[in-house]
Order: structure tokens, then sequence, then C-alpha cells
């Protein structure tokens, strides 16, 4: 079984149709119908599909049992009875929780294709190897820009030669719109028309176009790694965008060079970082928090669980604590992973955290972990609030081998579903409800003229700053700051996957 938070940020909103669970059928005839009137026919009230009804007792059995919420939908969850409801995928993001009409979970969702999202957050999807922002044309209603925020090592984008700042306006030679500003992410081929700043610092005229093939190479989220001399001090920094897997074996070599280079303090860029697995989290924060803290097992991160689950696993003597390490082990069909990080612990004496509203449930759980033991200075602006975790699962991880019920044409089926809320080893979580506040505020500007890594920067130069560098002028951004929020990339952001927990002992 896996876990994990999800989120979405895109600038379009989407308004999905609103579907009842019961299909509408013509009235019953009169007994008083008159010979020679039309009589209505009688209504024939069609059951859903039989793999329709099992995705419905799917949904009903998981919500019911795993569910963070469970007690407050219970009521709710009949809704998803399976001789009636037609259309479970929209019931249960209709049903999750709502706190005084506000949708506090946004997060839960049944899918009928669940090996698309497992490959995405390992970072495995078709993709172009770069993330976007995107903006409104204030003077063409309806078409929008699109600026390059970074691109992965290696993937077509850095290969067509596409960079940070850049600025896209076009998509297969069309303006981009609602219909098609996906595609910059999703499509397997795409053409982009690139334009720069006017001399004025406004969107120019395309000036070239760039085509890309996507692939399924793995993304590395190492972005960049280096060290700075700041007042005689070294300084290290980190720009990663995901918590994926293959990352916990690429990190601990990072980490002995920040060593190496006897590094005191770590400026930690997760600007764009969504989240991952717990794993990674769990193995990064033990290379940052004190060595004495993680040679003694201190407890990293502790989670709050439905009534269901908590008595299902204090019966099982399950601890639902989390815990520093200099061991790591992770081992599944795909991975087979054993890290030893107790050399790649550089002993940082301040961290500090470039933040976006980008930046969400494992970059928050990292920070709300490492607080009681490390000095975190955050800069940016305020995370996302993304203070609960999900589970993603299968109806085989739900139901086992020897369960009564029939699975058999949901296989590729699966839920993400809230399961629990993290803390810190206090029970203290800074990003719940609203995300947590910076102490220095910083805007993210890719029209800077900057790439990340360079000091002038200017979420980079905020955190030099504030590590003690003395710039010796002020500083020149280019062009405009427009209006821009994260475009959704295709691995999704917001994610906390967990994969350390035993099934609950069911009756299914």
């Amino acid at each position: 079984m896996k876990f994990l938070n999800l989120r979405h940020i895109a600038l379009i909103a989407l308004f999905p149709l609103l579907f009842s669970c019961v299909e509408k059928v013509n009235p019953e005839p009169s007994p008083n119908d008159q010979p020679g009137k039309e009589t209505p026919e009688t209504p024939v009230v069609s059951k859903p599909s039989a793999e329709i009804q099992q995705a419905d007792q799917f949904a009903q059995n998981l919500l019911g049992t795993y569910y963070l919420w469970t007690k407050e939908i219970n009521s709710d969850i009949a809704k998803l009875t399976p001789d009636t409801c037609k259309s479970p995928i929209p019931v249960v993001k209709e049903i999750r929780y709502h706190q005084g009409g506000k949708e506090v979970d946004h997060w839960t969702e049944l899918m009928s294709d669940l090996s698309s999202m497992t490959s995405s957050v390992q970072g495995l999807g078709l993709s172009f190897g770069y993330d976007l922002m995107s903006g409104a044309i204030s003077n063409k209603q309806g078409c929008y820009f699109l600026i390059v925020c970074y691109v992965n090592k290696g993937k077509p984008a850095e290969k067509a030669g596409l960079k940070r700042g850049d600025i896209i306006m076009t998509i297969d030679g069309n303006d981009i719109t609602a219909s098609n500003i996906y595609d910059a992410f999703y499509a397997e081929n795409v053409t982009l028309g690139i334009a720069h700043l006017t001399a004025d610092g406004y969107l120019g005229p395309v000036e070239k176009t760039v085509s890309m093939t996507a692939d399924k190479v793995w993304e590395d989220p190492v972005i960049v790694n280096k060290t700075f001399d700041v007042g005689g001090k070294k300084v290290g920094y980190l720009a990663y965008s995901a918590f994926d897997l293959n990352s916990s074996t690429t990190l601990p070599d990072v980490f002995r060079e920040f060593k190496f280079e006897g590094i005191e303090e770590l400026i930690i860029d997760l600007r764009y970082n969504g989240g991952g697995y717990a794993f990674t989290e769990c193995l990064l924060a033990s290379m940052i928090a004190p060595s004495s803290n993680v040679a003694a097992g201190d407890v990293f991160q502790t989670e709050v669980y439905n009534s269901i689950l908590a008595d299902a696993w204090k019966q099982q003597n399950y601890d639902t604590n989390t815990y520093l390490s200099t061991k790591h082990v992770y081992k599944d069909s795909t991975h087979d992973i054993d890290e030893d990080v107790s050399d790649a612990n550089p002993g940082i004496k301040n961290l500090y955290a470039i933040v976006t509203k980008g930046s969400a449930s494992a970059s928050e759980g990292l920070i709300v972990g490492l607080s009681p033991y490390v000095d975190i200075t955050l800069i940016g602006q305020q995370t996302y609030g993304k203070y609960c975790a999900g589970l993603m699962m299968s109806p085989e991880d739900l139901y086992g081998t020897n369960s009564p019920y029939d699975y058999s044409k949901i296989t590729k089926w699966g839920m993400y579903v809230m399961v629990s809320k993290f803390a810190d080893k206090n029970g203290d979580n800074a990003a719940q409800p609203d995300g947590i506040p910076v102490q220095i505020e910083s805007k993210d500007n890719p029209l800077d003229g900057s790439q990340l890594g360079d000091e002038n920067e200017t979420m980079l130069r905020a955190a030099l700053t504030a590590a003690g560098k003395v710039y010796t002028r002020s500083s020149v951004e280019t062009g405009r700051q427009f209006e821009t929020e994260l475009l959704e990339h295709s691995v999704p952001r917001g994610i906390l996957i967990k994969t350390d927990i035993p099934q609950v002992v069911n009756n299914f």
C-alpha cells in the first residue's frame, strides 16, 4: 500500500458536471389513465454496471475504514450504494469532508487508473522535464502565457535549450487557451513559441520555436547543489523539487559533498517541491538534524489517525511515529534501497528554507519535523497548508487475496484517500490549517534574469542575505513582475507517500 498527499495548483478552475447517483426515470403510470390517452411507459431502472458496482463497494469500504474523517462523513457514505450509484468518482469528491460549508479535504479522489498516478509520483511519467508558471494576457481575453521555472537535467526541455525565464506564448502555433494549456505538460510532442520581455518590460512577440518529444526518463529532482562562501563560513544550497524514491540514493552523495566542503549552514530551496515519499523525507531530515539526535533515533514525526485505525494498530502494537536514523531501507517490486547516511551529516547549525505556495506536504513535513532540532528561517511566501497525509490504495491492497468481495473488474482502480495528520515530536504542526508563515518575505520571479543557484536570483539572494552575505549594490530585477502562479505539473504537487504501515485487520 502507498500513502500520499495530493494537491493541484492550476491556473484554470475546472467546474465538473454534477452527477446524480440515481438515474432519473419516467413517472409510474397512473391507474386512472383513460383509454385513448397516451400512457407513460413503465420505467426501467437499470443497475450500474458490474465494474461500477465494484468501484462503489471499494469506495464505501475504504472510506469507512481508512478515511481520516470517517466519522464526520459516515451518513454520506451511503450515497455510494452499489445498486444505485452510477458515478462513484464525482460522488467521492462530493462527500469528502466539509466543515461549516467549507471544503476541508480537497484531495481525496477515486480513480479508474492507479498506475498512471503511481508512475507520476515516482518521476517516471511521460514528461518534457520542466516546471511552468502561468498568467493571463490582459489585452487578449482567454489567452495565457507560460514562464519556465526550471528544467531537469538531461530532459527534453534542457536538450531543446529551454531555461528559467523563457516565456512561452504559443503551443503548436496557436495561442495558449484553456483548451490547450496542458499540452505543455501532457502532449507527447509539442512545439512552443518562445518570447522574451521587451525593453520596456512587456511581453514580446514569438522570436523562435522549440520542438520537443516527451520521454519517460527519470526526472532528477536535485536541480542545483552548490556551496557559497558567506563571510568566511560555508553555506550549502540545494534546490530540490520532489521527494521521490530514486533521489533517496543520490541525496546522500550531495550531503557527503557538503560535508567535505565544510558547510555550516544550508539553504534548501523547496519553492517548487509539492512533496513525495515519507521515506525520502525522513532520510533527508536525518542528514540535516544534529547527528546526536539521529544517532539516538529521536522522533521525527508523529501521526494522528481515525479511531478505527488507531484501535487496530494499538492491538497490533504498531508504532505510528517516524524516527531519525542513520539507516534507511526500502524495498518493493522496483526498488531495493539500503542507505547508510552516518557519513553524510555535515553538522548544519542553521537551516534556511525557501518556500512558496508550491511547497506542500512532504516539504512542509520536513520543516515541521525538523523544527524542534534545527534553527529554521523561512524565506518566501507562506506554504500551501497540506497538513494531512493520504493513502493511495488499490482494491487488492484493501481486500487482500481471500476477500468475499469481487474486485475482478476494478483491478486498475484505486483511491487516494486522506488518512492522517502529521506533526512534530511534540504534536505540533505549523502547517495546519493554512500553511507555515515565513519570517522573510520574498517573491519568486523567474524573469529576474538569473538562473536557480545564481547568487543574484531573487529568492536565493534573500536567503544568502539572511545567512549574512553583504551585497554591494541593491537588487536589480529585469522587466516586470507579472502576476503568475504555478501550473499543475505532470508530477502531482502536494504528495506525502507513506509505505511503512501495516494493513488493517478487517472483515473484508
